[in-house]
C-alpha cells in the first residue's frame, strides 16, 4: 500500500475546500493515476502555518509528517507562484520529506 501526504497552500483555505486534491485521490485521477493498480492510504493533508513562517509548530508538524514515513508527497498546485516557484516552506517540508525516501510528485488535480 502506498503511504500519501498532501502538500497545500494555508492561503488556499480562502477559496479551497480540499475538494479536488481528494477528488483526484479518491479517483485516482490526475497525478493520482499513476497508482491505478495500487491500494493507496492518505495519510495526511498538510498545510503550513502561513508564509514564511517556521515556528516550533511548524517543527512539530514535520516531524509529525516524517513519522508517517509516506511513500510519496504530492504537491497542490496552490503552492506554487504565479512565476511558477515554488512556496519555499512547502519545498522546506518537501524537502525533508524527499530525504526519508518519499518521491515528489508535482500536482495533485
Amino acid at each position: 500500500m502506498k503511504r500519501i501526504v498532501i502538500l497545500a497552500c494555508q492561503k488556499a483555505n480562502t477559496v479551497c475546500t480540499g475538494a479536488g486534491c481528494l477528488k483526484a485521490f479518491n479517483q485516482k485521477t490526475k497525478t493520482f493515476a499513476r497508482y491505478s493498480n495500487e491500494e493507496l492510504e492518505l495519510e495526511a493533508f498538510f498545510r503550513c502555518n502561513g508564509c514564511g513562517v517556521w515556528d516550533d509548530g511548524m517543527q512539530e508538524k514535520l516531524e509529525r509528517l516524517i513519522s508517517l514515513k509516506p511513500d510519496a508527497v504530492h504537491m497542490g498546485v496552490c503552492t506554487k507562484f504565479k512565476d511558477g516557484t515554488r512556496c519555499p516552506t512547502i519545498q522546506r517540508v518537501a524537502d525533508a520529506l524527499s530525504k526519508t525516501g518519499a518521491e515528489l510528485v508535482d500536482g495533485t488535480h
